[in-house]
C-alpha cells in the first residue's frame, strides 16, 4: 500500500505493551538518526505509557531523507516504512515494508505497531 502524505508527521505508536519501553530509537536506512548533525531540523518527541508515542519531525525534507524509516522500541520489534521524497511537488509517498520472517509479521500484528512519518517539506530542493 502507498501513501501519498503532504506535511503530515511521522509517528510510531506502541500500544498493548507490558511496560512503557525503555527507549525508542529512530533508524533511516538502518543508521541511527542523530538529531545533532550538521542538517539540523530533526526533532524526536516521545510520551512513554500504556500506549508510547513517539513523533519524528524533518523539516526541509531533500531528496537524501528518503529512504527507509525504522521505529525501533525495547521492548517490541521493530516496524519499518518507506518514504520517497519528491523534488518540486512537496509531496512525499510512503510504502509500508512488510517483514519476511513469520516472527516478524505475527509480532507486528499483535503489537499494531504502526508508524506514519511526518515530513514537513516547505523547500524540498532549491
Amino acid at each position: 500500500m502507498v501513501k501519498r502524505i503532504n506535511k503530515k508527521p511521522f509517528d510510531c505508536i506502541i500500544p498493548k505493551s507490558p511496560s512503557p519501553p525503555q527507549y525508542v530509537f529512530w533508524y533511516h536506512n538502518e543508521r541511527m538518526i542523530n538529531y545533532d548533525t550538521t542538517r539540523g531540523g530533526i526533532t524526536v518527541s516521545t510520551e512513554p505509557g500504556l500506549k508510547t508515542h513517539s513523533r519524528l519531525i524533518i523539516n526541509s525534507a531533500s531528496l537524501s531523507d528518503s529512504g527507509n524509516y525504522t521505529c525501533r522500541a525495547s521492548n517490541t520489534e521493530a516496524d519499518t516504512i518507506y518514504v520517497f521524497v519528491t523534488k518540486g511537488d512537496n509531496t512525499a509517498a510512503i510504502q509500508r515494508q512488510e517483514s519476511s520472517s513469520p516472527k516478524n509479521q505475527i509480532s507486528s500484528m499483535e503489537y499494531i505497531l504502526t508508524i506514519i512519518i511526518i515530513i514537513i517539506i516547505p523547500n524540498v530542493i532549491r
